[in-house]
């Protein structure tokens, strides 16, 4: 996971303040229920799926420690704090992610892709299956593995974490890549230049992305899209390109200390994936890991078609909203759900729409006060004052807001109420990158829209392979004069239309 060094010297945005006032608004629309835990039951989850079952749906959990465990009764349509949990099984090696797959679920663990299964219906997996192990190890501690999620093509997706520090049994190959592997155990390396890729998931539409931590060759943590021979930035694994296995254009390492811009720009580094989504560093946490995409069809309020990142370190849940321009995912990511107990690592999605997020801190470090656990996340029907989309206008002119509820047209048509600025990171050895070439954009006029759920804000400055940062603090809702809830979103330009 990431590597909780300080930062020093680096010119970040602020953390968002504590608001207690906000902390009430989000608690009021979207009510957490915390399991309570048995005695015995150290439930520090790696990953979590949802099983049908006659009574219900269970929830299983894989831990750090190699356990299994089924909670029966917190996804019911009423949260139950005081749900069963049960050790179902044990002997998985650090598994960190879990797949419902046919009868049986698969994990990532530390040597290999594993499928568990309960063959004879007594509720427990006994079954252990090798579906692939294509790697080595080199007894590094933060070997670690995430996933898998499933591609469009059936085959399963997994993330290799990079070493730090020593490796005792020597370098080997096809750390900090993006590996698929075929139900029949093939594996095949697809992107290279990962860091710290805690999450791996795929969108409805069969693509799949992945979060990593902001670090060395890594100026923030982001959400991007792996698209096969891509390459992420960091130049550890790159000598594994040799290999017959790898059957991409070879990356190029990118030079230290140059702006993702410029290197964009530069068209001298054809591989180079940029981000979908940057996420400023402390402004939007510092650890994100599973995400999902929002398809309850609105039982989980406003935001179909949203992805939900958890955030480890911050115990935050985040919000992005994507849109693709000239064939590149991108778009902006926004605070959803605060002060949960433990550091959030993954999510998964109830029958009713609720939101399960599995937690641990595992010594990563996690601004919640226990160690590990569950908790739900439902929408009580409130809807909370936010901006639901941030958006490229498609004239060019700026940016298109859509909001949860009516504005207050005076407030909402002021262009006083907004303020924003561009900035980008560099690609640099040195744990993570300031925000780099910083510059105001100038918000010069807010044209309202007639139904006044949303702005067009024509802004002067805008610039492609920059994160703008936009505050909306002077919004206010109509008829509430309540400001929005969380009035700071940041979007990734990559690309203009």
């Amino acid at each position: 996971m990431v590597i909780l060094s300080a930062l020093v010297g680096l010119c970040i945005s602020p953390a968002p303040q504590e608001d207690p006032g906000r902390r009430a608004r989000e608690e009021a629309a979207y009510p957490v229920t915390t399991l309570e835990l048995p005695a015995g039951c150290a439930l520090e989850v790696g990953g979590l799926e949802l099983v049908p079952g006659s009574a219900g749906d269970r929830i299983v959990c894989v831990t750090r420690r190699g356990e299994v465990w089924a909670v029966d009764g917190f996804a019911n349509e009423t949260p139950n704090a005081a749900a069963t949990v049960t050790k179902v099984g044990e002997g998985l090696h650090e598994p960190l992610g879990l797949l419902r797959d046919g009868p049986g679920l698969v994990s990532a663990c530390r040597g290999e892709l594993l499928r568990i299964e309960d063959t004879d219906g007594d509720g427990s997996y006994e079954s252990q299956v090798t579906i692939g192990q294509g790697w080595q190890l080199s007894g590094n501690y933060h070997e670690y593995n995430f996933g898998p999620a499933r591609a469009a093509d059936g085959s399963y997706w997994i993330t290799t974490n990079k070493p730090f520090g020593d490796q005792p049994f020597g370098r080997v190959e096809w750390r900090g890549y993006a590996l698929r592997i075929t139900p029949d155990g093939e594996v095949k390396p697809m992107c290279a230049g990962l860091r710290s890729p805690a999450g791996v998931g795929a969108a409805p539409w069969g693509e799949v992305f992945y979060t990593d931590n902001q670090g060395e060759w890594c100026g923030a943590s982001k959400l991007s899209l792996l698209s096969a021979g891509s390459y992420h930035g960091h130049p550890h694994g790159i000598a594994s390109t040799e290999d017959a296995s790898w059957t991409f254009r070879r990356p190029k390492a990118l030079p230290d200390g140059e702006t993702y811009a410029d290197l964009a720009a530069s068209g001298d580094y054809p591989s180079l994936q940029m981000p979908t989504v940057w996420f400023p560093y402390d402004s939007m946490g510092r650890s994100p890991a599973g995400f999902v995409w929002d398809a309850t069809g609105g039982r989980f309020g406003p935001f179909e078609g949203q992805v939900f990142v958890a955030d480890q370190y911050e115990a935050a849940v985040f919000r992005v909203d994507l849109e693709r321009v000239k064939g590149h995912w991108q778009g902006a990511c926004m605070r959803f759900r605060e002060g949960l107990a433990c550091g959030a690592i993954r999510l998964a999605w109830t029958k009713g729409g609720a939101l399960i997020v599995g937690e641990t801190d595992r010594g990563w470090g996690s601004k919640g006060p226990v160690t590990e656990g569950l908790q739900r996340i439902d929408w009580s029907g409130e809807t909370p004052f936010e901006v639901l989309t941030m958006r490229l206008s498609r004239d060019g002119s700026g940016f298109r807001l859509r909001f949860t509820a009516e504005a207050d047209p005076a407030s909402a048509a002021d262009p006083a109420s907004y303020s924003m600025e561009s900035y980008t990171y560099a690609a640099t050895q040195r744990y993570g990158s300031p925000e780099l070439d910083r510059a105001d954009v100038h918000v010069v006029e807010a044209r309202v829209h007639e139904d006044r759920r949303g702005v067009d804000l024509v802004v002067e400055g805008m610039r492609e392979g920059y994160v703008h940062a936009l505050s909306a603090s002077g919004v206010r809702e109509k008829g509430s004069s309540l400001p929005l809830l969380h009035p700071d979103v940041f979007y990734t330009l990559v690309r203009s239309w």
